[in-house]
C-alpha cells in the first residue's frame, strides 16, 4: 500500500500551527496574488520563506496555489513570481491557466507543475495531455466517481483528491456566473458565491411550489471514511478544502482525515466537533454518484453547526431552550425557525432556577437573554463551539510539532572528538566536537550523561527519540563542549532541510504553426461541433494558452468569455509579435451565455426525488430560475443529464465584429439555445448568412 499524504489548507499563519500541530504531510497556501482565494489571509514572499523553512525543517512539503486565469498583461509578472516560489524551495505550484503551465514547462522544466482542479480533469485523456505539458499529478475533478478515478490512477500520474470540504456545484473551472453577472470572476479568486443564494424554480412562467430556496447549494463533501479505499486504489494525496476556514475546523478535519488513514476509529465527538467548527451537511458527493437532495442542502447555504435544542418559551427579554447537546458561555448560536434566522452569541446562561451557569447540559432547560422576538419549537444550532476554540488555541500555543530524529554518537577515545549524528529518515548530518576527548580522571562519562544533554532540544525544532552509541570507556567532555556540540548538530540539519537547488532557467522557444479559421461557427445546445477547436472550456486568457492549445494539436481557440474587447487584443497582437503569425482564434458574437455546468439536475431533484436520470423533464417544459434580485436564468440539459445554466437574454456582440476584423480575426460564434426560428433567422440575416 502507498503512503498517503494527507495535504492541509492553510490561509494564515494561525492555520499552519493547527494544520502542523494535527499531523499534516504537507499544506497548500497562496501568496496574495494569482491565488483562488483572494480573500484569505494568505502569505508575503518573505512569509512564504519562514512557511518553506518551517514545514522542511519537519518533512512537510509546501505546495503553492497559482491557480488563477490570467490576463496578457499578468502572465510575465505571474512567471516571474513562480520563479521567486521555486528559488525559496516550494515543493509544487498548483496551476490552472495553461498559458503559465506551458511557459514554466518550458523555462523551468524542474519546477514540480500539479494541474488544479479547475482543469475540470475526470477523464484519462485529459491526464494524457497533462503528461505532454509536464504535469507530475492532478487534482482530480470533485465530480469524479470512484471508477473515474480509479480509471485517472491507472495512467501512471500522481493522483489526488479532495476528501472533505465546500464543493462547488458547476464543475470547477466552468462557472462563468459570478464573472459575468457580479463581476468576480470565480477563476481569478473572487468569486461572489452565487450558488450559495437563494432562488426559485418556474416552469412554464409558473412559480414551482418547493418549501426550500438554496437550489444550487451542495453540502459540504465528507470522504472520511472512503481514505483507506482511496489509498488502496493508489491514490498519493487526500486534499482537504478550506484556506478561508478558522483554524478549528482545519485542525479538526486534518486530525480526523490522519486517524482514518491509520486506521483509528473516529468516535461521535470527534464528528461532531468537526460539524461544529464548519458543516452545511455532508455527502460523499459523486464519488458515490449520489444525486438530487443526497447531494444539496436546499434548506440553506450557510453553516448549520449542530443542533443543541429547541425553543420552550419566551419571557420578556429571555429564551427557553431545551437541550440536547451541551450549550456553553461564549458559544455562537443560530436559531431557525422563524421567517429569517436570527444568531448571536451567549454571553450569559440562567438555569431553571434563575441562577447564573457557565453551561447547560443535555436534558437541562436554561435561559438566555435575547431581546429579538422568535418562534416557540425553533431549533437551536451551535455554530460556534467556545470549548472547541480554547482546546485548539492550548494545543497550538503550548505545543509545537517537532521533527523526530535518531542520534548516534561514537568516539574513538582520548585524543579523538565526540562525533555527533542525526538521522530523520531522510537527511543524515555529523558535526565533531572542537574539543578532543580527555582520559576520566574522576567519573567517565556515561550514556545517561550525554542523553541527558543531548535531549535538551526543548527550543528546537527537533525531539531526540532514539539513541546509539559506539564509545569507549573512560573518556570525559566538559558539559559546555558537550552543550555546544548539540547545538551545531541541530542546526546543522536545519540548515540541510530547509536549503534550496540551484535555479536552472531555459530559454523559451516554441515551434507554432498558425492554421487562421475562416468563418461563422453555430452551435446548437451544449455540444461542441468542431472537436478541433478548443472551445469555452479551455479558458484561453492570453497568448501563451493559445501557443499551449496550438503544441497539443488544436487548429484553434476560442477566447475566453471573461475577455473584454482590449484584452482579447493584447492577447491577438502578443501571439503576432511573439510566433510572427496570425493569432487563431475564435470569438463568441452572439448567443445565451452558459453560467455553469452541473452534474445535477435541479429540474428533477424539485419536482421528482432528484434520482431518476434521463427523465426529460427539462426538455419538455422551459424551466427558469429566478433569484432575489429577480434576475432569470434558463435551465437546460443535455443527453447524460448535465444540466447548464444560462442568460436568460443573449448576449450580443455584432457591433464588435468590425474590431475584430481589424485585429485579424475573423471566425465568430453564435451559439443557439432556445431561440425561435424567426430569430434565428434574423441572426443570421446580421451576419451575412
Amino acid at each position: 500500500m502507498n503512503s498517503l499524504e494527507i495535504l492541509a489548507p492553510v490561509g494564515s499563519p494561525a492555520t499552519l500551527e493547527a494544520a502542523l500541530q494535527a499531523g499534516c504531510d504537507a499544506i497548500y497556501c497562496a501568496l496574495p496574488t494569482f491565488g483562488a482565494r483572494a480573500y484569505a489571509d494568505n502569505f508575503t514572499l518573505e512569509q512564504m520563506k519562514e512557511v518553506v523553512h518551517r514545514c522542511h525543517s519537519l518533512n512537510v512539503k509546501v505546495h503553492v496555489t497559482m491557480n488563477t486565469l490570467l490576463f496578457e498583461d499578468e502572465i510575465e509578472a505571474a512567471y516571474q513570481q513562480a520563479k521567486q516560489l521555486y528559488e525559496i524551495g516550494v515543493d509544487a505550484l498548483i496551476v490552472q491557466d495553461l498559458g503559465l503551465i506551458h511557459l514554466l514547462h518550458e523555462r523551468l522544466p524542474q519546477l514540480c507543475l500539479h494541474a488544479s482542479t479547475q482543469l475540470s480533469i475526470t477523464r484519462p485523456d485529459q491526464i494524457e495531455q497533462c503528461k505532454k505539458l509536464g504535469i507530475r499529478r492532478v487534482v482530480l475533478a470533485r465530480e469524479c466517481t470512484k471508477e473515474q478515478i480509479q480509471a485517472c490512477i491507472r495512467t501512471g500520474i500522481e493522483v489526488e483528491v479532495f476528501v472533505q470540504g465546500a464543493i462547488c456545484i458547476s464543475y470547477s473551472g466552468q462557472c462563468l456566473f459570478s464573472s459575468l453577472v457580479y463581476g468576480r470572476s470565480g477563476n481569478r479568486g473572487l468569486c461572489a458565491q452565487p450558488c450559495r443564494m437563494p432562488y426559485f424554480l418556474y416552469k412554464d412562467g409558473s412559480k414551482v411550489d418547493f418549501p426550500e430556496s438554496y437550489l444550487l447549494s451542495p453540502k459540504d463533501l465528507s470522504l472520511i471514511e472512503e481514505v483507506q479505499t482511496l489509498q488502496k486504489m493508489g491514490v498519493c494525496s487526500v486534499k482537504i478544502e478550506g484556506r478561508m476556514k478558522n483554524r478549528e475546523y482545519v485542525y479538526k478535519s486534518v486530525e480526523l482525515v490522519k486517524k482514518a488513514r491509520d486506521g483509528i476509529l473516529l468516535d461521535l465527538e470527534d464528528c461532531k466537533e468537526l460539524k461544529a467548527a464548519f458543516n452545511r451537511g455532508f455527502t460523499k458527493g459523486h464519488f458515490d454518484q449520489k444525486r438530487g437532495r443526497e447531494l444539496m442542502n436546499m434548506a440553506a447555504g450557510n453553516h448549520q453547526g449542530i443542533s443543541v435544542g429547541k425553543i420552550l418559551g419566551q419571557k420578556k427579554d429571555r429564551i427557553e431552550i431545551g437541550l440536547t447537546e451541551v450549550l456553553r458561555q461564549n458559544d455562537g448560536i443560530r436559531i431557525v425557525g422563524a421567517k429569517e434566522d436570527f444568531g448571536c452569541r451567549v454571553n450569559y446562561i440562567y438555569d431553571a432556577s434563575g441562577k447564573l451557569v457557565s453551561h447547560g447540559l443535555p436534558g437541562q432547560k436554561i435561559m438566555i437573554p435575547v431581546l429579538q422576538k422568535v418562534k416557540i419549537g425553533s431549533m437551536v444550532l451551535k455554530t460556534v463551539d467556545s470549548h472547541l476554540q480554547k482546546q485548539v488555541e492550548k494545543i497550538v500555543q503550548e505545543k509545537k510539532r517537532k521533527l523526530s530524529v535518531d542520534c548516534h554518537l561514537s568516539c574513538q577515545g582520548p585524543g579523538h572528538p565526540l562525533v555527533c549524528q542525526l538521522f530523520d529518515g531522510q537527511v543524515q548530518v555529523a558535526c565533531e566536537s572542537e574539543i578532543p576527548a580527555q582520559p576520566a580522571k574522576k567519573r567517565p562519562l556515561s550514556q545517561e550523561d550525554l542523553v541527558k544533554q543531548f535531549s535538551r532540544t526543548q527550543d528546537t525544532f527537533v525531539q531526540i527519540d532514539h539513541f546509539t552509541f559506539d564509545l569507549p570507556k573512560e573518556i570525559f567532555f566538559p558539559l559546555s563542549v558537550l552543550n555546544h556540540l548539540r547545538k551545531c548538530a541541530v542546526d546543522l540539519l536545519y540548515q540541510e532541510k530547509t536549503k534550496t537547488g540551484p535555479v536552472m532557467e531555459k530559454e523559451y522557444h516554441v515551434d507554432c504553426v498558425s492554421l487562421p479559421l475562416e468563418g461563422i461557427q453555430i452551435q446548437e445546445g451544449l455540444s461542441n461541433t468542431n472537436p478541433e477547436l478548443a472551445d469555452l472550456r479551455y479558458n484561453v486568457t492570453n497568448s501563451y494558452a493559445l501557443a499551449c492549445l496550438v503544441k497539443l494539436g488544436y487548429k484553434g481557440a476560442m477566447v475566453s468569455l471573461e475577455c473584454s474587447l482590449e484584452q482579447t487584443k493584447a492577447l491577438v497582437e502578443a501571439f503576432e509579435k511573439r510566433y510572427r503569425s496570425p493569432a487563431p482564434v475564435s470569438v463568441w458574437i452572439y448567443g445565451k451565455r452558459r453560467l455553469m455546468l452541473m452534474n445535477h439536475c435541479v429540474v428533477n431533484t424539485v419536482c421528482k426525488d432528484g434520482k431518476r436520470q434521463n427523465c426529460a423533464l427539462c426538455h419538455r417544459h422551459r424551466f427558469t430560475l429566478k433569484g432575489k434580485d429577480g434576475k432569470m436564468y434558463r435551465l437546460m440539459g443535455d443527453a447524460k443529464c448535465h444540466m447548464g445554466i444560462f442568460e436568460s437574454e443573449a448576449f450580443d456582440a455584432f457591433d464588435q465584429i468590425p474590431e475584430y476584423r481589424r485585429m485579424g480575426i475573423h471566425h465568430f460564434h453564435i451559439f443557439f439555445l432556445d431561440e425561435e426560428p424567426g430569430k434565428r433567422a434574423e441572426i443570421c440575416r446580421r451576419i451575412g448568412l
